[in-house]
């Protein structure tokens, strides 16, 4: 099956200090985990399978799409700074037949894991800032997507209203309320 990603590469490196010489082998799964777990988070799977689907076969563009492609235009730093906050460990460190390693070199110091951490937390501030533009955006604009609403047991909801990223439970996406349209969870 073919995959279409929502931002790219090049955007991910132009809007970050990630160097121009990061391999694709290390953004392009970061790019693919924020796009398939973070922005799936806020949009659910049914509005994101209509915007890779639409990507796949080159109508995200028409004027009759004009939102769709306003939305994936909205996302662009949210995937980008969710990209950068998983790419910083992927490339800090190496798992070999040795275990977890680290490089080093005379002429370059390795970050610490603090330090890391807390270039980790920086970006991941961005995309929660984000992340809440979008939802506020989604929010207003919930009329023109009708795959927010849709109701199916298996598929992820929409999380519009919490965008904290934190290690304390604040609600969202996990709790369980029920909606007036959707038959799955009444019994």
């Amino acid at each position: 099956m073919a995959e279409f990603l929502l931002t790219s590469e090049t955007f991910v490196k132009s809007v970050s200090s990630i160097s121009d010489n990061v391999a694709g082998k290390y953004v392009l799964p970061s790019i693919r985990e924020a796009q398939e777990v973070g922005l799936k988070s806020i949009l659910g799977s049914c509005l994101l399978t209509v915007l890779k689907d639409m990507g796949l076969a080159g109508t995200l563009t028409d004027p009759a799409n004009a939102a769709y492609k306003e939305l994936v235009d909205r996302a662009q730093y949210f995937l980008a700074y969710t990209a950068i906050v998983e790419v910083t460990t992927k490339v800090s460190f190496k798992i070999t037949n040795f275990g977890v390693a680290k490089s080093t070199d005379e002429n370059l110091t390795v970050a610490t894991q603090d330090e890391i951490g807390k270039l980790q937390y920086y970006y991941q501030s961005k995309a929660d800032y984000c992340k809440l533009e979008l939802q506020q955006w989604l929010l207003e604009n919930r009329a023109l997507f009708p795959e927010l609403n849709d109701c199916q047991c298996n598929k992820i909801r929409s999380n519009l209203y919490s965008a904290a990223t934190c290690g304390l439970w604040l609600g969202g996406p996990r709790a369980r309320v029920l909606r007036p349209n959707c038959k799955c969870e009444k019994k």
